[in-house]
């Protein structure tokens, strides 16, 4: 793994793979809010147990982000294992986001730069471990093509509307300035 896929990793882990206090709070706060409706319907709600229902709910939040991040980080490095036993000269890797009010969150699918050449690759969900990993490239150009790039407001990551197969297609990579060179460059075809 050269040095610019490294940076590219550390910095999608860091948009994905940390622990969200804004996520957590807003979870806490819905299923707090949802099971204190629940008891108050069986009149069952006392100052007691809106407080343990809180504090159900704040695990709840923090265990659910924790494994989403978790989850996050493997499948991350699976695609990329499955997306370098794929394609023999791949130069760069680069994970696609997703930008929500509550953060990043991973796409199952990435950007591959193969023998100078740009790439969406996408990845089907797999039900289980011994099911394969199967996946579809499509080169830049053929039924895939990128219409804006903006970077955004914090200066982490940049937002690029495309269009996949005819449909609108938005999504999210992290602001690498080499990453973003090599893929422009990509995009024409060259190395």
């Amino acid at each position: 793994m050269n040095k610019i896929q490294e940076e590219i990793f550390f910095l999608t882990k860091k948009l994905t793979g940390t622990i969200n206090l804004i996520r957590i709070f807003f979870y806490t706060i819905i299923s707090a809010g949802i099971l204190m409706i629940v008891l108050s319907i069986f009149n069952m709600l006392s100052w007691e147990m809106a407080l343990i229902t809180f504090g159900i709910s704040l695990l709840y939040s923090l265990l659910r982000d924790v494994s989403i991040t978790k989850i996050s980080n493997k499948q991350m490095v699976k695609y990329y294992q499955h997306a370098r036993s794929n394609h023999e000269n791949m130069s760069l890797y680069i994970p696609l986001l997703e930008k929500t009010y509550q953060g990043y969150f991973l796409k199952r699918a990435a950007l591959i730069i193969d023998d100078g050449q740009l790439y969406l690759e996408a990845f089907r969900q797999r039900k289980n471990d011994k099911q394969g990993q199967i996946s579809i490239p499509v080169k830049y150009g053929d039924r895939f093509v990128m219409d804006r790039q903006s970077i955004d407001k914090n200066h982490q990551s940049m937002t690029i509307d495309s269009t996949f197969s005819g449909q609108y297609y938005r999504f999210s990579i992290v602001n690498h300035k080499k990453a973003i060179e090599n893929m422009n460059n990509a995009k024409k075809g060259g190395k």
